[in-house]
Formats: C-alpha cells, structure tokens, sequence
C-alpha cells in the first residue's frame, strides 16, 4: 500500500515531470539545440529526466554562455526531484547509476559527460551528512559540485537568483516566497511563456499575483492562445490514463460514437453495458 509521502511522491512525478521536460526543451530550443527526454539508458526500466547531447564546440560554448549549465560538455544527463520527490543518498546513487550505464552502453568517457540534478528543495541529509559517500562544494548561490570523478552538479531551486537563466528552473521551487518572487518578476516583465508554465507550477498563486498587478484579465486570451499552442506538446508527455484523471465519466466519453464507445469490448462486457443503459443490471 502506498503511504501519503509515496502517493504524493507518485502524483508529482507523473504531472509535473511533463512540465518539466517541456520547459527544459524549450529552454534548448530557443537555442536550436536537440534535447532528448525519457531516455532509456539500459534494458532495465530506468530511463534519464532528459539528455542533451552537444555535437560541436559551438554547441557546447553557446549552452555555457546563455543558459544556467555553464559547465556542460558534449553528454549532460539532468533529473528533476520535485517538492514532493525529495533527493535521498539512495536517489543520488540511482541517478549516477543511470549515467554511468550511459557511459558504459554508448561507449562514452567520463571527461565528455555532466550529471545534473534540479532538486526543488534543499537535500540537507545528502549535502552534510553523506560525507563518506558523496562530498560537496559550492559554485555559487544554489549551485553545489560533487569531488567525484564524474561531478554531480546540484541546482536547490528554492536558493536560485532570480535572473533570467534561472527561470527554467525557478517554475520547480518548493519554497512559496521564492515561487512568490519569480511569479512577481514574470508578470512585471509581462514574460507570457513563463507565466503561462507558472500555472502549471501552482495556478492558485500566479493568479493572485496576476490579479494583485490587475493583469489577470489581460491575459486571459493569451494563455488561451498558447495553451492552444503548447498544451498538445505537454499532453504528448501523458500516458492515458493521466490525461482522464479528473474527467467526470461523460467527461471521457464526450465526442465518442456509440461504436467506438463498444469497440474493443467483449461480447459479455456489451452486454453487460447494456443491460445497464436499460436499466436491467439494476441490484433488487
């Protein structure tokens, strides 16, 4: 059975995780660089957040000068632990697993590769009190490095500056006043596509800042425009049975003809459905 912290855990990885590879596809694309995400790495289920492969120097200097991964070289594997998917000493060594059988499958060396992890809330436990397995030093304001041989760079978004290299990474913050401060910044720059990925990161508050700076309304028809545009992008993300969650049964079958409703059923589940429909399978 599921505790509260696992079926939190499992809700957040299976409807943010969509936000988060499509933001981070973006954040590439602008820079029309490929980006893969739900990498397999090995025949074992475990597959990388996302993967950025970088084919030519110019590739490698245009990632480090216009985007927060001013480290990066030609392989760079990035995880995502949301707020309610906390990185443990276990996680972190999972994640490097993941890469080192990258490594070993797609015959790269360790000086061609980055791990990454965006990690929503600080992991005290794995920062300060893991020193015999994993050894940290700080970059800069929420930034961390691993002393091992293939470095693991840690971004806490709830530490991040506010700048515009950060925002890719902001929208996953855990921290409310942090999420507070970024939503204010977008809305007073009138960043539509960030505002737009912020009511994915938490509707409730980037509508009250909208409607603290009396922006709400004007941007109602924008956010229409660029679901239009975006939304079958996140959908893609999706298995099926995330995008009926929350649908009311009529919901889900709204624009089905009776025929695709039935196809696909046996022949005892159709009859069943329609004894239902006419009121025949009715307990006395």
């Amino acid at each position: 059975m599921l505790t509260n912290n696992t079926a939190e855990s499992f809700f957040e990885r299976h409807h943010i995780d969509p936000v988060f590879k499509e933001v981070i596809t973006h954040n590439f694309g602008q820079l029309n660089l490929p980006i893969q995400t739900q990498v397999e790495v090995s025949r074992l289920p475990r597959a990388m957040d996302a993967l950025v492969v970088l084919k030519s120097p110019d590739e490698i200097e245009k990632v480090r000068a216009e985007t927060a991964f001013h480290y990066f070289r030609g392989h760079n594997h990035i995880e995502l632990k949301g707020k309610e998917d906390e990185l443990t000493l276990f996680g972190y060594h999972l994640i490097r697993g993941r890469s080192h059988l990258y490594l070993g499958e797609n015959e790269v060396s360790t000086k061609d590769m980055t791990v990454t992890i965006v990690s929503a809330r600080k992991p005290i436990n794995v920062l300060q009190k893991c020193p015999e397995d994993v050894r940290w030093e700080q970059v800069d304001v929420g930034h961390y490095r691993s002393t091992d041989l293939l470095p693991v760079h840690l971004f806490v978004c709830n530490e991040l500056k506010i700048e515009p290299k950060n925002y890719p990474l902001l929208l996953f913050a855990a921290s409310k006043k942090k999420l507070r401060q970024f939503f204010e910044r977008i809305v007073e720059e009138d960043n539509t596509l960030y505002i737009y990925y912020a009511h994915f990161a938490d509707y409730e508050l980037i509508e009250e800042v909208l409607k603290m700076a009396g922006k709400q309304s004007q941007y109602e028809k924008t956010l229409e425009r660029f679901a239009k545009d975006y939304g079958p992008s996140l959908l893609r993300g999706l298995t099926p049975e995330e995008r009926l969650h929350g649908l009311q049964p009529e919901e889900r079958l709204s624009g089905l003809q009776p025929e695709e409703i039935l196809r696909g059923l046996s022949p005892e589940a159709r009859e069943k459905l329609r004894q239902l429909l006419n009121g025949q399978g009715k307990q006395n």
